[in-house]
């Protein structure tokens, strides 16, 4: 199950594990590589980091949980992107999020991560009618309204797929 709580914990050291059993410790590398070199979300981390110093997070585990979110969905995508067949297609739902007054781009953020994997963004699709924060958040920083998105990833051939074809 995906961290979504405040009270998940880190998988890291389980999924190294994990990786390591069936032989694809390279696999994982590169996994986390993707992860800590994400620029947008290692962005949202750092305000976040701010906002704690300065006291103005309503629960101190939320950048724990965004972190492992981010952090497990990189496998996800990862496995999503290695086990689907050229010219195949991934259709993923989600909602953008905001803490503290600060919104987090899932939707550009995952779909970078994607990228990083092989697949292509094709689509982000935003319904007519978005999301509004939380009561908690309205209550410090006002409405405001969140994208909820359908993303859209295709895996096309690669020129090394291509070459490998028998005519």
């Amino acid at each position: 199950m995906l961290s979504c709580t405040v009270e998940n914990r880190d998988k890291r050291d389980m999924l190294e594990k994990q990786y390591l059993a069936i032989n694809r410790h390279d696999d994982f590398i590169k996994i986390n590589s993707t992860f800590s070199s994400q620029g947008a979300l290692q962005e949202v981390l750092a305000i976040l980091e701010s906002y704690k110093q300065e006291g103005k997070l309503n629960n101190v585990n939320i950048i724990r949980m965004i972190r492992n979110y981010f952090y497990e969905m990189c496998f996800v995508i990862y496995e999503l992107a290695r086990v689907l067949k050229p010219g195949g297609i991934i259709a993923m739902v989600n909602d953008n999020v905001q803490y503290a007054g600060e919104e987090v781009p899932v939707d550009i953020i995952l779909s970078d991560i994607a990228e990083s994997f092989g697949l292509t963004t094709k689509h982000i699709w935003t319904l007519g009618r978005g999301k509004g924060n939380s009561s908690q958040q309205m209550g410090n920083h006002g409405r405001s309204e969140l994208r909820k998105c359908v993303y859209v990833w295709k895996k096309y051939f690669s020129r090394s797929m291509l070459c490998n074809v028998k005519r």
